[in-house]
């Protein structure tokens, strides 16, 4: 089952939930969220959210997991070139500059990260989504192989590196950048590194191999 069809499958009532709870950490963040804080943005009874969950612990849990599912079908397509497609994901991870309420959220979903080494589930569901991220790069990157965008690559090995830099990079955005403070900078590293391993780059300098 795809990401799109795991939150159109939701049950309705747990989906009217999990947007409360994204319109309410928009507004309000992580540490401070309440369960009184989503059941504002609600429309039905506070009572109702009490019957599916326990309290905000297990609620967070199931609001991690209906995020990360979005951030998954949001993930560009293959209709582009592998190169392409490979530089719009970076930009779908790291937009340049952030607005307030998408900055809190991306904020909320960093300290459940962070969290994660003392909360099973959370772990769990980084996990899945990091092994989900890492296949995707890893199909870009063999594509891009086969189609001559990319060159002498382990796709494999790549596509962790690639995983490492987006994840440390949305990290430092997020704990030393503003949201509207740009981050080209950051990106440019891995631009940079796109266009190291891209097959016309630098194709006069000599290789290794060549000696």
């Amino acid at each position: 089952m795809c990401a799109s069809d795991a939150i159109d499958e939701m049950d309705p009532r747990k989906r009217d939930i999990m947007e409360a709870t994204y319109t309410a950490v928009s507004k309000h963040g992580y540490s401070d969220l309440t369960i009184q804080d989503i059941a504002d943005e609600f429309e039905n009874s506070k009572t109702l959210i009490y019957y599916h969950y326990n309290g905000r612990s297990e609620l967070l849990v199931d609001f991690l997991d209906y995020v990360l599912q979005r951030f998954l079908a949001e993930l560009p397509a293959s209709s582009e070139s592998p190169r392409d497609e490979l530089e719009t994901l970076v930009d779908t991870l790291l937009p340049t500059t952030v607005d307030e309420e998408p900055y809190r959220v991306m904020l909320a979903m960093f300290e459940l990260r962070v969290n994660a080494p003392h909360d099973d589930d959370c772990r769990e569901q980084y996990l899945a989504v990091d092994n989900e991220l890492k296949s995707h790069l890893t199909d870009i990157l063999s594509r891009g192989l086969e189609a001559g965008d990319f060159e002498r690559i382990d796709p494999a090995v790549e596509a962790e590196l690639f995983l490492s830099l987006l994840i440390g990079t949305r990290a430092r955005r997020l704990t030393v950048y503003e949201p509207a403070e740009s981050i080209d900078s950051l990106k440019a590293a891995i631009e940079s590194h796109i266009d190291r391993i891209s097959a016309d780059a630098d194709s006069s300098a000599p290789r290794a191999d060549d000696d």
